[in-house]
């Protein structure tokens, strides 16, 4: 029997080759666009920032407030504007990273066909044994001629296998770039619903100081001790810490704007990670270490026992170490307890983080000379808030957190609770969320705090 397969196998290796398509060329002007009119929106942006800086420099009257508030409005409009744009190239690059995720698919699907047809040609020839072949072959050529067509059929089936790995490890490169596209679009809403709520509140304290007239200066008086009396309240608020006394706002503020200039990590960023991380302390409760060879403890609550309240070998030294140089008792000083998680049925992951920014004593050890650089003391404390403050702002500094760049500052904070970076997917995404929800909150007392 003569099997022919040649002409088969480049048909094969030709479909193996079939391109995807580009996107329509319309996509790629409407990029165009969008990438410079948002570029002239951020110039304009830069433009209203170096105004507001000015107007605020010439001191504090009437004329100049309004004047203020008005580029402010004007910012966050134009802000709210860059937002949309980058939105809708988002859109687009989502767009085009679909039709490509569907074109891959395609391409594997017809790589699968062609596949199985290689395989049934090559099952259907190996149940001939070159003796077989020989004997059916009508002269010694023909059969040299059908060995040859079987190598080159079990090539094209090696080479088949090949195309669809590659095509596969494709299709999970688009796939992960679709997911950051998709998270990087979260980042811009929720920047831009927080643009929305500042040109609201500037809109509304301008409306306020328009109703005074110039012959009504001391009714702009009267504005000015109400913005003086709220930012003391501001100051003088609690500031709640894990596993540690509140502070005052005032001071919370004060330490992080000290470790803000040591790391270049804003203020608000620092104190809405250290607000989330007491919020989840609520949830999560507290430990007390009792046992050092096992790293199990005890609620401070309850008394209960609770197991892998600390790491015993890679941890429990450390923190005996620690301890011991800041006179306190190990087994009274409070730490984080387990959370209950499991791998393959097995117990993951250990308690044991200390203090407001929530370290273990082995990553606490890490930051020890820098945090003693930055804030003179010749111990670093972890339950001491300066200290905690500042621990917090350098592991951001490490975690890559920009001032001001609040897709850097989010992926930050991702990073912080999960160790990875954010994507719509991942464990962190919703804290991410939500510590950058506190931030503009944060950053708006801030604000009120510098009028």
């Amino acid at each position: 029997m003569r099997i022919k397969v040649a002409f088969f196998i480049v048909l094969l290796i030709v479909s193996f080759g079939i391109a995807i398509n580009h996107p329509a060329p319309t996509f790629a002007q409407s990029r165009e666009e969008l990438e410079k009119n948002l570029a002239d929106l951020e110039a304009q942006i830069t433009a209203l920032n170096s105004t507001i800086t000015q107007t605020k420099a010439q001191g504090t009257s009437l004329k100049n407030d309004i004047a203020v508030l008005q580029a402010k409005i004007n910012k966050s409009k134009l802000q709210i504007k860059a937002h949309d744009a980058a939105i809708s190239k988002l859109n687009i690059n989502i767009s085009e990273k679909d039709k490509t995720i569907n074109a891959l698919n395609d391409k594997m699907d017809r790589e699968k066909d062609s596949l199985a047809q290689i395989m049934r040609k090559t099952q259907y020839q190996e149940q001939y044994s070159l003796i077989d072949f020989s004997l059916q072959s009508d002269s010694l050529s023909t059969f040299f001629s059908d060995v040859d067509s079987f190598s080159t059929l079990n090539r094209a089936l090696n080479q088949s296998f090949q195309d669809i790995r590659v095509t596969k490890a494709d299709i999970e490169g688009v796939k992960v770039e679709l997911e950051d596209a998709k998270d990087e679009e979260t980042q811009k809403k929720l920047a831009q619903q927080n643009e929305a709520k500042l040109v609201a509140a500037n809109q509304k304290e301008k409306n306020t100081l328009l109703t005074i007239t110039k012959n009504q200066e001391s009714e702009y008086k009267k504005v000015l001790a109400d913005r003086q009396k709220e930012a003391a309240q501001i100051r003088a608020r609690l500031f709640d810490l894990r596993d540690t006394a509140a502070i005052s706002f005032g001071a919370a503020y004060d330490y992080a704007l000290a470790a803000s200039k040591s790391t270049g990590v804003r203020p608000a960023l620092i104190l809405a990670i250290l607000m989330q991380e007491s919020s989840l302390g609520v949830n999560v409760g507290t430990c007390n270490l009792s046992d050092y060879s096992t790293g199990d403890g005890v609620s401070i609550k309850s008394g209960a026992i609770k197991i892998r309240t600390m790491n015993p070998t890679r941890d429990v030294p450390v923190f005996l170490d620690i301890t011991s140089r800041l006179g306190r008792d190990p087994k009274t000083t409070p730490v984080s307890c387990w959370i209950a998680a499991y791998s393959g049925g097995s117990p993951s992951g250990w308690g044991g983080a200390m203090g407001p920014s929530q370290f273990i004593p082995s990553t606490w050890k890490l930051f020890e000379g820098r945090i003693t650089s930055v804030t003179g003391a010749s111990v670093a404390n972890p339950w001491n808030p300066y200290h905690a403050i500042t621990a917090t702002a350098l592991y951001l500094e490490d975690l890559g957190a920009v001032s001001g760049d609040e897709a850097s500052e989010r992926n930050a904070a991702c990073k912080y609770y999960s160790g990875r970076a954010c994507s719509s997917s991942s464990a962190g995404a919703g804290y991410g969320n939500s510590v950058m929800t506190k931030l503009y909150s944060m950053q708006a007392d801030i604000d009120k705090l510098q009028k």
